[in-house]
């Protein structure tokens, strides 16, 4: 009774409730795009061309950056050319940085004469943007596929950042390997076309998967939806469940054996290693 007749409680009211939808429309009215003033490690777009009656894949913009730390780097965009026919393996990363419960997880494809090729799901920053949880609810990144060499893609978490990452390989047929690759792609052509806001809890690394898994045929993995799809943390322990991770070891073995900061810590800019000795290093004891 002692408000202003202007700042009644009916018309508090109204100024909060028209005040809260101008901002979920203009929340809503924002547009996803790929033409910003990118930071250069998310400046290149993955893209593809399928040839040799669609066996063999040439990818481009493929990232090759030699990290000397975070912020110092050697840029390296490459194109490079595979056999899907010779796909024999993929192995699920995860890279832990805030506890056990949150990892970024990707996959890293191998083929028969000891090449590979990781994929990663990831925020497009700006080149005045850091990546915080909350600002990934906000429409504040678009979304992208990275293809990455290993050196590359996990090194940085590894030995640059000192995440703790653990490889797990998975128990893929060839057929299941040669979809889940090709949907890989197929994504990024799809983001490159049509730009995607990335959301910390809907749309991230580790969700953004799903729908690449779930077109397999036959299904293996997503006949239901598990709540380790939001965890990320417990991704791995998913993938021992149903299977596609092997039961010759049990899960805590696997975590031992998985783990491969003890392997790689003593490499370093002034202590390198190269990208197929770090590959085979962080496989060994497997």
């Amino acid at each position: 009774d002692c408000l202003p007749k202007f700042l009644s409680k009916k018309n508090l009211s109204l100024a909060f409730f028209t005040g809260f939808m101008l901002a979920l429309i203009t929340f809503f009215s924002l547009k996803p795009s790929n033409t910003r003033d990118w930071q250069p490690e998310v400046s290149q777009m993955l893209d593809y061309k399928l040839s040799g009656d669609g066996k063999v894949i040439t990818l481009y913009h493929v990232r090759n950056f030699d990290w000397q730390s975070e912020t110092n780097y050697r840029q390296h965009w490459e194109t490079r050319q595979y056999n899907l026919d010779t796909l024999q393996s993929v192995d699920l990363i995860a890279s832990y940085w805030m506890g056990d419960a949150i990892a970024h997880t990707f996959l890293s494809f191998g083929f028969s004469d000891g090449t590979r090729v990781a994929f990663s799901i990831e925020i497009r920053k700006q080149t005045h943007e850091r990546f915080t949880t909350w600002g990934g609810f906000l429409r504040n990144y678009e979304i992208m596929v990275i293809a990455a060499d290993e050196k590359d893609l996990i090194y940085t978490r590894s030995n640059i950042r000192h995440e703790d990452v653990y490889i797990y390989p998975l128990t893929l047929q060839p057929p299941e390997l040669q979809q889940l690759f090709l949907a890989y792609v197929a994504k990024a052509r799809a983001l490159k076309h049509t730009p995607v806001w990335y959301n910390s809890l809907t749309n991230n690394c580790t969700t953004a998967m799903y729908p690449l898994f779930n077109g397999i045929t036959p299904m293996p993995f997503a006949k239901q939806w598990d709540y380790r799809w939001l965890v990320s943390g417990y991704f791995p322990n998913y993938f021992y469940d149903i299977n596609k991770i092997s039961h010759k070891y049990d899960f805590a073995t696997w975590q031992k054996k998985a783990h491969i900061n003890p392997k790689s810590d003593k490499f370093s800019a002034q202590n390198p290693i190269t990208s197929p000795d770090y590959s085979t290093l962080i496989r060994k004891d497997f």
